[in-house]
């Protein structure tokens, strides 16, 4: 109805006329708001992109950062692992130092220990061999006149076999065993030797007697009580009781 009413108004010319117009029209604004449209969507993804970049950039400077924090946190802890190490190392040559010190100052300086006939130390060590120890016996004398003292030694290894006490002479299990462990010096002498321990044996203590003679004449007996400790290496004697 109302094309057919136009279509009188207008004209068959002019209602073509004007249809075309508004066709065109149409699709003249359809085409610029398709060019707005893609338009604000290429600027939209250009900065979208431009983010991108952006983030890249901060995430690959994040990244260098991290890396540089993660060495220089290497370096600190290999430089602390080796600070713990030296002070380590250093508090062992303080306390070897101590010890040859204490032992130089009994032989040297006697007036600064007691006087007398010492049993200084009796060092263990594991030897390759299965159950197959060496031992070192250090004897000395604290006198500040000092002369040749003579005598022997007896030592007692104390401990349990199968659940049960049990002593050993260890001059039963010496692998060269001499007549006696004897001793002859004038400021410190040290007696050393091999010997094997009985299979299931453990050892607790060891107990050191000795029979002392200056001038031919008996001076008297002392006995000494020692931990066992045996270590891969003798430089550190057993700790006495």
């Amino acid at each position: 109805m109302i094309v057919q009413q136009l279509k009188q108004h207008f004209g068959a010319f002019g209602f073509y006329l004007a249809g075309g117009i508004l066709l065109v029209g149409a699709t003249f604004l359809g085409y610029k708001f398709g060019y707005y449209l893609a338009d604000s969507q290429l600027k939209e993804i250009a900065t979208l992109k431009h983010s991108l970049e952006n983030l890249n950039a901060e995430n690959n400077e994040l990244t260098r950062k991290l890396n540089v924090l993660g060495v220089e946190l290497e370096v600190q802890r290999l430089a602390n692992q080796q600070a713990q190490k030296n002070i380590e190392q250093g508090m062992e040559r303080e306390s070897e130092l101590k010890r040859q010190l204490g032992f130089y100052q009994k032989v040297m300086a006697p007036e600064l220990k007691q006087e007398g006939f010492v049993i200084d130390a009796f060092n263990v060590e594991q030897t390759l061999s299965d159950n197959v120890y060496r031992f070192d016996l250090v004897l000395m004398q604290q006198d500040k006149i000092k002369n040749v003292v003579k005598g022997n030694v007896d030592v007692t290894l104390t401990g349990s076999q199968e659940g049960r006490p049990k002593e050993i002479r260890l001059f039963d299990l010496m692998l060269e065993p001499s007549e006696q462990l004897t001793f002859s010096f004038k400021y410190f002498q040290v007696l050393k030797g091999q010997f094997t321990l009985p299979q299931n044996f453990r050892a607790e203590k060891v107990v050191v007697r000795a029979e002392v003679f200056q001038f031919r004449k008996k001076r008297g007996d002392l006995e000494h009580t020692f931990d066992w400790y045996a270590e891969a290496s003798s430089d550190t004697p057993i700790e006495s009781e």
